[in-house]
Order: structure tokens, then sequence, then C-alpha cells
């Protein structure tokens, strides 16, 4: 698994990293995870860089809510797990991550967006399989 990471702060960025490597290696034993730390440079990403199979987006304020707006615009079908400071709970349906939570990011809501991420995409396994 492919994990795109973006926070500014270079500490809650390593936090974030280590909680992800954690989760992955518990849920699916293996994951690479790039961070990214300027928004220039994940928006650009975003726009024309590699596929990911998902994206963390863990800021601050309205940066947040203009990222993912960005992110689903230009990748409609990616996987988003949504982290700030503000509560953009709404939002996130309407923009339909993965998961939402607020800042500051515990590892038991990591463990459970991952715990929700996978339920998703077995019963999607298992419904593209019952389909055939």
């Amino acid at each position: 698994m492919r994990i795109a990471l973006y926070n500014e702060n270079p500490g809650e960025l390593k936090a974030l990293s280590g909680q992800l490597d954690r989760c992955a290696r518990e849920y699916l034993h293996f994951a690479e995870i790039v961070p990214y730390a300027r928004q220039e440079d994940f928006c650009g990403m975003v726009r024309d860089g590699p596929d990911f199979d998902l994206f963390v987006v863990a800021q601050d304020g309205t940066f947040s809510l203009e990222v993912v707006e960005l992110l689903r615009e230009e990748r409609p079908k990616a996987r988003i797990f949504w982290f700030s400071d503000l509560d953009f709970a709404l939002r996130a349906y309407r923009y339909n991550a993965d998961w939402f939570g607020r800042k500051p990011v515990a590892l038991p809501a990591m463990q459970k967006a991952f715990g929700q991420l996978l339920r998703r995409r077995g019963q999607l396994m298992t419904q593209n399989t019952n389909a055939l």
C-alpha cells in the first residue's frame, strides 16, 4: 500500500508517519509512506504525481479543506483520511472521505480509520466477487 501524508508541522509529520507505519504493520504488514511537508508539493503531486492507495491530510485550519477539495476534484476515487483542528465532518461526508477525525491525532483514531478502510475494502471485494 502506498500512502501520501500531508502535514506542515515537522513534529506532527514524524508522529503521524510512525502511527501510519504501525497501523500498516498491524493491518497490512507493509506500507510505503511518502510524507509531504509543503502544500505546494502535495498539491503538485495530486495534480501530476503518481498513484497512491491512500491520502492522509492532517493539517490545521482551512488549508486542509482546500487540499481535500483539490484532492477530490483531481482524484475522485481517492481513499482519504482527513484530520483537522476544525470540525469538517459534514464536508468530509460530502467529499466521501473514508475517515474524518479531529487533531491532535491519537493512535486509537488512526487504528479505527485503518480498520474501517479495510472493512470497506473487504465489502467491496465481496460485492465484486458476488457480481461475477
